[in-house]
């Protein structure tokens, strides 16, 4: 470690700004997750053994997780392949509409959903224009499975169609030659390059819905069908119990750093690194283009509709005027508008600061410190935000708390939420930038804020704006921590729509979710058009 100190390279305020972010997290979570180990240890293991509750959710936490994801993986593969293997008008748009599903908020996917396959909704009526006397219910299990469908099908089609870019087109002239079509193409030709694929995005779509909060809170239908998450926030708010609750929350913590250290097991890189822009195939039979044709429209009808409704609906809503008129709305709007962009600040900040640290480590040739340094930052991702924002409100829960503390503590926990993602956006850049310019700083001494602007931000200018614009629409979007500290004269739009949906104020809601809608798509925009630059 002397040598790191005394490297004549070696720049201090990079680790002292990269020391603090990691002191800051370290402290932040093991306080979080003391408080959580400390309340929770009330419960003994014979507590455990007997609460027959707890077992039912740790099952259908894992139930559920396990059928969302083999048929989100399913699903998506049909699709991933149909969308590959087509060619028709309009690709590339639809290809970009499905990567807005990633940053859609889940109560606005809900209401949509909700308009759809509902009581009232247009599946239901069509199935009774056909005069089936049948009443089609969108809560329980089934509800949970469509909407988690909704988000990950996307996910794993995209997987899917990353395994299929990479087949050489020289394999495919020589299954063309050899005749080899069908399930045999499948097993030989693609399955060995899908495999890659498949796996990680099934162990991460499995973590994803494992830790789904506000969709099975919306469309669980009671108790029966709690998650962990669910149970945590129903043992706080219904039954002040936080002994129980942090009992929930530690079980949480142990089975998402499982799932997390599985699914960076499996996170592997591909053998392949082919890419080519053009692949050649064989044209599909006419049974299996008609096939592919199926699942396309099928698919497509089913992320799009709900979309549609959440449109037509909030520009159709008779009280359109009224709402905009209550002063809950505009609370909501002013809380969501000043928190996302600020949480888009900070995990900037962060992500920036911990970088800048493990690439000078790199370039330091300490390159164990530097991947230490990037898994701790990852590591976020093993911690729901649920667990953080429980143990702070653990920790703050004898604190009068002002509407500025509450702003605080959401803007923290939305920012840490999105820093893995901004630092995977960001790594690459910033290494490209040190590798090629690093020797020219130090030969003409330029550093610090002049090496910033000179040479960083005209680099990583692209990349900066797409990382904020990310971070900025999953904090506008995120639920999870407004869930515990929002109240009366503390709101935001997710939170305000959580409450309109569950008093049936459908004609708010409707507006709601549309301002909600035309948020994200206008970030989104932002997003693709400085990722198109930055690739």
């Amino acid at each position: 470690m002397m040598s790191l100190f005394s490297h004549p390279h070696f720049r201090l305020h990079h680790a002292l700004g990269g020391s603090a972010v990691i002191f800051f997290i370290v402290l932040l979570y093991a306080t979080s997750l003391y408080e959580i180990f400390s309340v929770g240890s009330e419960y003994s293991w014979e507590d455990f053994k007997q609460d027959d509750y707890l077992h039912q959710v740790i099952a259908f936490s894992f139930g559920q997780a396990f059928l969302s994801a083999v048929l989100s993986l399913f699903i998506g593969l049909l699709f991933g392949r149909a969308f590959f293997y087509q060619r028709f008008p309009g690709k590339a748009f639809i290809q970009r509409l499905f990567s807005l599903t990633f940053v859609l908020p889940s109560l606005l996917v809900i209401f949509g959903l909700l308009g759809i396959y509902g009581t009232a909704g247009w599946f239901s009526r069509f199935i009774h224009w056909l005069g089936i006397d049948w009443n089609p219910t969108i809560y329980g299990l089934t509800g949970i499975l469509i909407a988690h469908l909704f988000f990950n099908i996307p996910l794993a089609a995209r997987m899917t169609q990353q395994g299929l870019q990479a087949i050489p087109s020289e394999q495919h002239r020589l299954a063309a030659q050899l005749n080899i079509r069908g399930w045999q193409f499948f097993r030989l030709i693609e399955l060995p390059y899908l495999k890659s694929q498949l796996l990680p995005a099934l162990v991460l779509i499995f973590m994803l819905c494992f830790t789904s909060f506000a969709i099975v809170l919306a469309l669980g239908g009671g108790p029966q069908n709690s998650t962990l998450e669910v149970a945590i926030y129903q043992a706080i708010f219904f039954e002040f119990d936080l002994p129980k609750a942090a009992l929930f929350a530690l079980i949480q913590f142990v089975c998402c750093f499982v799932l997390f250290a599985l699914s960076q097991f499996f996170a592997k890189t591909p053998e392949t690194l082919v890419t080519q822009q053009t692949i050649w195939f064989t044209p599909p039979s006419s049974a299996v283009k008609i096939f592919h044709i199926f699942i396309l429209i099928f698919v497509c009808l089913f992320i799009f509709m709900p979309l549609i409704h959440i449109v037509v609906e909030g520009l159709t809503a008779s009280e359109w005027l009224s709402v905009w008129q209550d002063p809950q709305l505009w609370k909501a709007l002013v809380y969501s508008l000043s928190m996302a962009p600020t949480s888009g600040v900070f995990a900037i900040v962060f992500s920036f600061f911990l970088l800048l640290l493990s690439r000078q480590l790199q370039w330091l040739h300490f390159p164990m410190l530097a991947t230490l340094i990037q898994t701790g930052g990852m590591m976020i991702l093993a911690i729901p935000t649920l667990i953080l924002t429980v143990g702070l409100f653990l920790f703050l829960q004898n604190t009068d708390l002002t509407p500025l503390h509450l702003f605080g503590m959401v803007v923290l926990c939305n920012a840490l939420s999105a820093m893995p993602f901004v630092m995977r956006i960001l790594n690459i850049p910033m290494t490209h930038t040190l590798q090629y310019y690093e020797k020219l700083c130090l030969s003409l001494g330029i550093k610090g804020w002049q090496r910033f602007k000179l040479i960083e931000y005209p680099l990583l200018k692209a990349p900066l704006k797409y990382a904020f614009a990310l971070a900025t629409t999953l904090s506008l979007g995120d639920f999870t921590a407004i869930a515990l500290f929002g109240r009366p004269d503390f709101t935001s739009l997710p939170h305000l729509l959580y409450q309109q949906i569950g008093q049936y104020r459908s004609q708010e809601a409707a507006v709601t979710a549309l301002i909600l809608l035309s948020l994200c798509i206008g970030l989104f925009l932002l997003i693709e058009r400085n990722k198109v630059k930055d690739d």
